[in-house]
């Protein structure tokens, strides 16, 4: 599924091309990266995550993203709906292919007078967050696409949705670097700020407006220096980099902080072309830097985004909004009065069925789309959770989460479908909860799926999975001071629609 657009005679395709449905720029392309066809047209697929909301009818304009020049136009039928295509989200944000190949909203997708309110929320937010990072000792200064529109245009990129900071490390070694990006992640969260943790030196702060949705973010990214080598988290590293010399850029008429070398910054970030402008640019981190970056600092962004899409799309309202028969087996085996700690809650609607029973409930997720699901959930029905991001890859996250738990409360752990949905390392972390919770005398409730389901077809689709035997899982469970209580494993457990996977169910307590 895509479109063919050829050159007018006598001419060639621009370097990049652009598309609008329904007026609004939704993605671009670089005509180099075409397939060429034999009547000599260029060829473009849609992007997956574009092509699976093109249903209805739209008007198409294909121009040259430079000069915006139109190259074509028609009216679409993308199936036999007779709807428009809208591709706008719940605050009425028309959504565009980002950098990322996901949609998302930017600038460009909202009308005039809102486009310019959130950029002045957002650069009013910008300022006062390099004021924190100032009080703590730190130089922060402008860089990537923020940077990029600053020195380019003197204002931010239209297609592009956050700002970005960075700061160099007052810190060499890598472990001082990230002990140092925790310490700031504490500052911030003293301060209010809602915090993302992408890697040991990746923040991000997420704002929302008066309904709970997100409106924006900020990106905090760490500098430093090894061995005469400079490294920006998380694309960034050069040699003889200088990011200790600060200037000042202009955004809007505000001044920032920029580095002196904001040019060779550019340069190592967005390739020699810098200077002319590209919404299909994406990145690809070289692999000496990555293998560096992730070896030094980690990544915690293991399969976020398919979870962030899942929750933000149409596809979650399949998942029924009825509790699980996990819920219901578990509230019949709980003590009365124990909370409940959801982790991994998705759609919460199970922490939505035990809060309704009259439990204390704290809802956590890899997920802020889902997070914010779940809080207006609450809100619009009137039931009590706490909710949360909390990402298992991160240890201190875990550690935090554990320690913040109310004492007065029997709390007891709760996890559908999550064992086999992460990683090894969030497992292990996993684990070091459950311990926690352990410790204190609850109880840690498990449902996965199994290694027998392996091989069986998934009402959702093929995405990220670890089919554990559940003889591994005990011997991981045991490993950190947890013993078996309750352990099944058969179908019949978790049958949705055609679906009846192998699941197990594991009741964990203390050792």
């Amino acid at each position: 599924m895509g479109f063919a657009v050829a050159p007018s005679s006598g001419q060639v395709l621009p370097a990049v091309v652009e598309v609008l449905l329904e007026g609004h720029r939704t993605v671009s392309f670089r005509t180099d990266a075409a397939e060429r066809r034999p009547d000599g047209r260029a060829w473009f697929p849609w992007p997956t995550a574009l092509a699976e909301r093109l249903a209805g009818v739209a008007a198409v304009v294909v121009r040259d993203a430079a000069c915006k020049d139109v190259l074509a136009s028609a009216e679409v039928a993308f199936s036999p709906e007779p709807a428009r295509v809208d591709l706008r989200d719940g605050s009425g944000r028309w959504l565009s292919v980002n950098k990322w190949g996901r949609l998302a909203p930017s600038f460009d997708g909202l009308d005039p007078v809102r486009r310019r309110a959130l950029q002045d929320r957002l650069l009013d937010r910008l300022d006062a967050v390099r004021r924190v990072l100032e009080e703590a000792g730190l130089q922060p200064f402008v860089c990537y696409g923020t940077l990029l529109g600053a020195v380019r245009d003197g204002d931010l990129i239209p297609h592009d949705d956050d700002a970005d900071l960075g700061y160099l490390s007052r810190q060499e070694h890598p472990a001082d670097v990230v002990r140092e990006n925790l310490e700031l992640e504490r500052v911030l969260r003293a301060r209010g700020y809602s915090v993302v943790r992408h890697s040991g030196g990746h923040l991000q702060l997420v704002f929302t407006d008066d309904e709970g949705a997100q409106d924006h973010y900020i990106d905090v990214f760490t500098a430093f220096e090894v061995e005469g080598c400079t490294y920006l988290c998380f694309q960034v590293g050069a040699a003889d980099l200088d990011l200790r010399t600060l200037s000042e850029v202009t955004l809007r008429g505000r001044r920032h902080p920029a580095p002196a070398a904001a040019e060779r910054l550019l340069a190592e970030t967005y390739g020699p072309g810098w200077r002319t402008p590209d919404p299909s640019f994406t990145f690809t981190t070289p692999h000496a830097v990555r293998s560096r970056l992730s070896t030094w600092i980690g990544e915690f962004d293991v399969h976020r985004d398919y979870w962030q899409d899942f929750y933000s799309s149409t596809d979650a309202r399949k998942v029924p909004t009825v509790e699980s028969d996990f819920a219901r087996w578990v509230a019949e085996r709980l003590p009365a009065g124990a909370a409940v700690l959801d982790v991994g809650t998705g759609t919460a609607r199970d922490a939505r069925f035990f809060a309704r029973s009259g439990r204390t409930v704290h809802a956590v997720d890899y997920s802020a789309a889902a997070v914010e699901r779940g809080r207006a959930l609450a809100r619009q029905e009137g039931w009590a959770a706490g909710f949360e991001v909390v990402n298992l890859a991160d240890l201190s996250q875990v550690g935090s989460l554990a320690a913040d738990l109310d004492p007065a409360l029997d709390w007891h752990l709760y996890a559908r479908f999550l064992v086999h949905a992460i990683d090894d390392q969030a497992r292990a972390n996993l684990w070091r909860l459950a311990a926690a919770v352990a410790r204190r005398g609850g109880e840690c409730w498990f449902e996965f799926r199994t290694h027998r389901d392996e091989q069986a077809e998934h009402a959702f689709g093929e995405h990220f999975r670890r089919y554990l035997d559940p003889a591994q899982v005990v011997v991981e469970a045991k490993e950190h001071d947890l013993q078996v209580l309750d352990l099944l494993e058969d179908r019949g457990l978790a049958v949705y629609g055609g679906e009846d996977p192998w699941v197990a169910r594991l009741r964990l307590g203390a050792a």
